[in-house]
This record gives C-alpha cells, structure tokens and sequence, in this order.
C-alpha cells in the first residue's frame, strides 16, 4: 500500500552568515546564467519549462511525453448556472496552466441532464470566428450525454456576464477582433518565438495549436472530475478549427472516441498535383520540418487508438478531401470512417451531423449502432480505362449509392460528376477514361436508413451518409491544359433533369454549384450566359454571384455579380455577357475563372427569397447554358 514519502530529520550545523550570502549569490548566478540560456525569464510556477534549442522535441508523441494534464489544479469557478426542460447548464472557468507568470483561465459551457450519474460525455471544441453555445450542450443533454463545451476565442456568451476567457500572458486567439485581450494582430501559425510564446527558440509550443490543445486536454480532466460523468466514455469534436484541436489530442489515451468536423487533415504543407499556387501553407513556416513532425496533423493520426468518424464536405476548403483520405489512411486500426455532403464547402449537412449522434452512442454509450462498415470499393487502371467497384454492406439499410469522379487536382473547387452506374447483384461498378497527363479521382457516397426520424440540434434526417475510399490515379506528369480538350459545346451548366443534384444550399433558398469547374463544359470567352427563368406571374429578381476562391492563386479575380428583373407568365431568357457582370476595378470576368456560381431570386412583392431548392421555387430556375 503506498503510504507516501517519509520525513526524515537529521541534525545540521548553522551556516555561517557568509556561507549564506555565498549559497544564495550562487543560486542568483544560476538563474540568470538559466535566463541566459533560454533567453525568456523563468517563472517558478510554470506549466511548461522553456525548451533550449537543444531540447526542443522532434515528435509530436515526444511534444507531448512529459505532460499530465491532470497535474495541476482546475480551479473551477461556476459563474451561473441554469436548470430547464431537464437541463443543467454552468457557465464555469477553469484554469488551462500558468504560461509566462500569469495563468491562462478559459470560460465554457457544461451541461448535463439533471438526476443521472455515470454520463458519457464529450469535449466540444468551436470553430475560428465562433465562440462556445450552451444550446448545442443542451441538446446533447437531452440526448443523454454530458459536455464541455471550450470557448477558447474568448468571444463573449453571455450579455450580463463580464468573466470569460482570459489566456493572460500568452495569446492562441484569432487576435483584437475577437478576443478584447488580444496581445497580437491576428493568428500565429509559425513555430518562430515572439514575446508571447513560450519558448524562445523555434518550438512548436509557439504555434496557437499547441495553447488550443492543452485546452481540450483539460477540458477532458475537467469531465473526468464531475460527479455525473462516467471517467472511462469520454469523447473529443470540435468544428473546423475545432476539428484540427480534435485531432491534435486524439492521442490522449482517455479518449473513447473522437468526431472532428471540417478540420484535422494533415499534410496541409503538401501543394496539389499540377502547380496549383497556393494549396499548401508550407511559405508560412520557416522551420517546415519541426512543424511537419510536431504540429500537422499527420504526424498525430498514426499514433490515435480510439474510433474516428471524419465529417466534412467534398469541397471543403479546410479539410481538403484528398488530405482526409491520406489522414486516414495513417490511422492504426480500421474503426474509422468519413462521411461528406457534396458540392458544399465548410457545410455537412444532416446526414453528416447525425454521424456524431451515432458515433458517440455507439462507442461512448456502448449502444451497437450497427453502423455499416467503409463500403468496401475496388480500383484499377488499364488500357486508359480505370475500373470502379463498390460493395456496400448492410444492404438492406441502403437507400442509396452514388459514384463520383473528377479530373481536377484541386479538390477545393472540383465539380464531382456523377457517374452512371451500372449494378450486378451487391456490386455497382463504372469505367471511367482515364487521359493523358490527367489524374482521376473516384469515391462512393453510400446512402443508409435509419430506420427512425432523428431530431439534431438544427434540424433531423431519416438517413446517413458514409464514403468508401476515395480511389486515385496519378500520372507521373500533370498537364491540367488537357483538361481544354474534355470540352463539349453541347454540356449545359445545368438543365435540371434531376432537380438540383449539382447544387449544394445552406438555406434552401440560395443555390451554389462548382459546375463552372468541369472540364467538359465549353468555357471560352466568346460564350454568354441564358438562364431560362419562369416567373409564374410574378416580378422577380434574379441574382447572380462569381467567386474565384480557392483556384490556383493567379486564377483569383474576385467576385462578380448580376442582376435582372424579370416577370410574366412562361419561360423568359436572361442572356448576359462577361462584361455585364460588376466585379472588381479592372478585371473583367472568365468562365473558367469561376470557382463557385451562385442565385438568388427575390419575390419584388414582398422582397422574400424563393426556395429554389425545395417547395414552389423549384420550377423557376429551368435551366443554364453557356451558347455562342
């Protein structure tokens, strides 16, 4: 049994009051020759000592060896709490570490469903620009769990409470705009030292991710000391910036199961095939190496053990579907899937948000979900066709199988065409030409039941959706202007023979497409725009966007916009030109510099939006072409 240190006395002879000062002038000479060292002072009560050069860790697993995020006191404030519906909702501080002499305390969101014990529970970390929200506890609160939710931007919840997130003498915020105590300008990616990091050498401590992580890694401690919860079912998500925290403590070994949205691919240093400027964030570090071993993500996905469920959408501009993959593919066991929405970006939809509920329920609640494995796919190249294969499981739960492919290397902005797919029993299977200089990228979306309406915290769905593995080729040289022969005159942006598939809305109302971006639409200058419109004896304006985000750096030229009004009864033709679109000063738009094309139209009777995508409005957009 271990009964603790034993005190020991012995009898000492009194130092003389010259041996004193000589002790004491030494201790003196070791901290400033200490001081001299590192170059930053030394604060007894510290969490973390500052690293020399020499000691700086090579390996995110070293990063992280030494650190117990139990070690020291939380210190939890509760500032206020709330009972409703069944509830318990406490706006509590607690202490993240002490860092440069002052200590870090951030602000956050615990709920809980009143009278239970043994709780799952989850960590929630929010996404840049955002701050926590107690109604997404509370509705997981409902749904049998208890969670942390972080407000590590330090933006404020609540308009009486003044007491928030206060990081002290170090600053992993996204800076004034945000965060009113913000010590710099904005966000801090590099590993460089400045007055507000912990070391004074190269680190990665000195990256924000590394002060975000620790967070999160307290906020598990947090859950694992409340009564109600259960220590061993405890969970991580987090939302974009949050997802990239999620995966930066996946390898904490409390963690039962992890859930990061939009966010944790690594390989974010690695530009896409074919010179596309700007894909990569390698020109931000001046110590590339020390951050591709310390702070990507890759260097973390091969060393989590509990279950992953990566949820985002094909063209997200954060977790770039192409890296998910690759992230996943690091991952030491085969308890993880992906799960996307199409031609969105930085948006999942129902579909995907019903895989947190199921994800946690089944590994944090231990419920067996009997959620289907990653629908098992084949892939191989030949005699410039590429074959296609996938198997579903669980078939008598499928609603859907859906085989997408693309030729572009940006998968930011490339427009997934649906292939047509031919089904022999449990298989359905496609060839796709595979060009010269092109590579090609293929993947399932599988569609199952649930077999119950569930509600979410906005919204509910009857369905999920899961990914196989997404399958590629790439040729040992890239060409992308072969991408200009796949053009055909006769391909129309859209003629909506299966309704608004192309189209991704957040709102049903406005429609975005990455249309603009397949290569076998005929985008040469000499083309205008018809959008046949049917106003249905109603005034309308019709609205048009551009954006060029996302493309290769030199294809960017911004945002145009149109508008027209148009009204009647029976199909009416809207024709613009390039130069009818208002853009910025001095650039005229392209075709083929349109990353994402958005409408909208407006009831001028009473300035509503029409649901485009759902509802009466489906019938007045009929079609888009791009004519000479």
């Amino acid at each position: 049994m271990f009964e603790g240190p034993k005190m020991w006395r012995c009898a000492m002879k009194p130092l003389s009051l010259q041996a004193r000062l000589t002790a004491q002038a030494r201790l003196i000479a070791c901290a400033l020759c200490l001081m001299c060292v590192i170059g930053t002072p030394v604060y007894a009560d510290d969490t973390f000592v500052p690293y020399t050069a020499a000691k700086v860790p090579k390996t995110a697993v070293a990063l992280w060896e030494d650190y117990d995020p139990r070690n020291e006191p939380l210190d939890v404030e509760v500032v206020q709490e709330w009972i409703a519906d069944g509830v318990v909702t406490r706006y509590v501080i607690f202490t993240v570490g002490t860092f440069k002499g002052a200590k870090s305390r951030i602000a956050a969101y615990y709920c809980f469903p009143t009278g239970k014990t043994g709780l799952p529970a989850f960590v929630w970390a929010h996404g840049g620009g955002q701050r926590a929200d107690r109604h997404r506890g509370e509705y997981f609160a409902r749904q049998g769990y208890a969670s942390i939710d972080i407000n590590w931007l330090g933006r404020p919840l609540e308009d009486e409470i003044e007491i928030n997130t206060d990081w002290g003498n170090v600053d992993p915020t996204q800076g004034p705009r945000f965060y009113s105590k913000a010590l710099r300008k904005g966000w801090k990616r590099s590993l460089q030292p400045d007055e507000y990091t912990i070391d004074s050498v190269p680190s990665p401590r000195n990256s924000n991710w590394f002060l975000l992580s620790v967070a999160a890694r307290r906020g598990i401690t947090f859950l694992e000391q409340q009564p109600e919860v259960n220590a061993n079912k405890i969970g991580l998500s987090g939302f974009s910036m949050g997802g990239m925290i999620t995966a930066l403590t996946a390898i904490d070994t409390r963690l039962k199961a992890v859930v990061p949205f939009v966010g944790g691919t690594g390989f974010k240093y690695v530009d896409f095939p074919g010179g596309i400027e700007g894909s990569s964030i390698r020109a931000h570090f001046q110590s590339l190496e020390l951050y591709k071993a310390t702070v990507d993500a890759s260097s973390y996905w091969p060393f989590v053990r509990c279950p992953v469920c990566f949820i985002s959408s094909t063209n997200d501009f954060h977790s770039v579907f192409d890296r998910i993959y690759r992230s996943m593919s690091l991952v030491p066991h085969s308890q993880w899937r992906v799960s996307t929405n199409l031609h969105q970006n930085h948006g999942p939809g129902p579909e995907q948000w019903a895989m947190l509920n199921l994800w946690f329920d089944q590994y944090l609640k231990g419920i067996d979900q009997h959620i289907p494995v990653t629908p098992p796919s084949t892939f191989s190249v030949s005699d410039g066709t590429a074959s296609f294969c996938v198997t579903p499981e669980n078939q008598d739960r499928l609603a859907a199988t859906e085989i997408y492919f693309s030729y572009d290397p940006n998968s930011r902005t490339r427009f997934w065409e649906r292939a047509e797919a031919r089904r022999e029993g449990q298989a359905w299977s496609v060839e796709i030409p595979v060009h010269k200089g092109l590579p090609l990228y293929m993947f399932a979306l599988c569609r199952y039941k649930l077999g119950h309406v569930q509600p979410l915290e906005r919204g509910e769905t009857t369905t999920f959706t899961l990914n196989s593995v997404e399958q590629s080729f790439l040729p040992s040289e890239v060409n992308l202007k072969r991408l200009l022969e796949l053009a055909d005159s006769r391909e129309p942006v859209d003629d909506f023979e299966h309704d608004f598939v192309n189209w991704s809305s957040r709102d049903q109302r406005t429609i975005k497409t990455y249309k603009f971006q397949s290569p076998y639409l005929d985008r040469r200058g000499t083309k205008k725009l018809v959008v046949v419109v049917d106003p249905q004896g109603r005034k309308l304006n019709v609205r048009m966007r551009t954006d060029s985000g996302f493309l290769s750096r030199p294809d960017n030229i911004g945002s145009f916009s149109a508008g027209k009004i148009v009204e009647g009864q029976g199909p009416q033709e809207i024709v613009l030109r390039r130069e009818d679109f208002n853009g910025p000063d001095g650039k005229e738009l392209e075709w083929s510099k349109i990353a994402t094309f958005e409408i909208t139209v407006l009831d001028t009777a009473n300035n509503q939006k029409l649901e485009l995508a759902t509802g009466s409005g489906t019938k007045t957009i009929q079609s888009i072409m791009l004519v000479e």
